[in-house]
């Protein structure tokens, strides 16, 4: 049995088409766990009403503890062999879960990835475009070292819900998302990863995402965000510090350490003069806690953080010399 477990909070127009491509899986072992988290608007009725026709959907009404508290409560009462988390304003094809078991099955694997198809809903940032489709095949393998594979090929997408797990690596992990934080994502699966036996990869678009402008995903630089890259910076150095130097769990977050720490200055050179003051101190923290570990032996990392203003003055003169 397969656990889906989505966590449903102000998408009464999303709803109906995602609840639909789950009942319609060709898959039929199917748990499916609706987690109402306080929702203002009529998804909770929805959840319900496809619960009084459908057997094999539970629904959890809670209040609002945000998406990472709502996934584990679904997590908590899962039963399947497998759990799979999929956000309620997306949606599957319709053989995605039977091509995610089979290939579970077939590899053994703790964890199984695959690709999305991004659909553009209201979102009008001609600067901003997304493909989570991996140009390259990735040979089943230790979590670590796939991770760091697809991290040298600009190819890792932490987004959970283009992952398969197998429940009882997670449990025996004892794997859970952090609650209020943003950019749970980025910590979980990385994590995740690192610990995980084997990782195999399903070499198919099995997902939609639809990208909303004012999604939790799509929403700009805030104080939240900035405050949630710099927990998740913290933790994974936490991560890192119980593996040797040299050991490629080590080297795999060290790299994705670097990614976050790098995209938090591309985020902060990107806001206005009186947006900045209210992240310095995220941004001072980050800095703070990379010192603490030598800017993970990255010389050009540091830098950066030691020469923000100049090193921001460089960057847009190297810009403005392409154009």
């Amino acid at each position: 049995m397969v656990s889906v477990i989505i966590p449903v909070y102000n998408v009464e127009k999303y709803l109906p088409q995602c609840l639909d491509s789950v009942e319609n899986q060709t898959y039929k072992d199917l748990e499916i766990i609706l987690v109402d988290d306080g929702s203002p608007d009529n998804s909770g009725y929805i959840c319900d009403q496809y619960a009084s026709k459908d057997s094999r959907i539970t629904v959890i009404h809670k209040e609002n503890g945000g998406l990472s508290d709502a996934r584990n409560a679904g997590l908590a009462i899962a039963q399947g062999e497998y759990v799979y988390f999929l956000d309620s304003d997306d949606y599957l094809r319709e053989d995605a879960i039977q091509k995610l078991v089979s290939r579970s099955n077939a590899e053994n694997a703790d964890i199984v990835f695959f690709d999305c198809e991004t659909i553009y809903e209201d979102y009008e940032d001609p600067e901003y475009r997304e493909d989570f489709a991996r140009n390259h095949e990735y040979s089943t393998d230790n979590g670590a070292i796939v991770l760091k594979a697809q991290q040298e090929r600009g190819e890792y997408c932490p987004c959970v819900p283009f992952l398969f797990f197998r429940k009882s690596f997670l449990d025996c992990q004892k794997l859970r998302f952090e609650k209020g934080m943003v950019h749970e994502d980025e910590l979980f699966t990385a994590v995740a990863f690192v610990r995980a036996r084997r990782v195999a990869q399903e070499k198919n678009r099995l997902y939609f995402r639809r990208l909303r402008a004012n999604s939790i995903m799509s929403g700009k630089s805030s104080q939240r965000s900035f405050a949630g890259v710099e927990q998740c910076i913290d933790k994974l150095l936490v991560e890192r510090s119980s593996y040797k130097e040299e050991d490629i769990e080590s080297v795999a977050l060290g790299s994705i350490i670097r990614g976050l720490a790098n995209g938090v200055l591309y985020k902060y050179f990107g806001l206005k003069s009186e947006e900045r003051t209210k992240v310095d101190v995220y941004v001072k923290a980050v800095r703070k806690r990379l010192a603490s570990v030598k800017y993970l032996g990255s010389r050009k990392l540091a830098l950066k953080f030691r020469h923000l203003h100049t090193y921001e003055f460089f960057t847009k003169l190297v810009k403005n010399n392409r154009r």
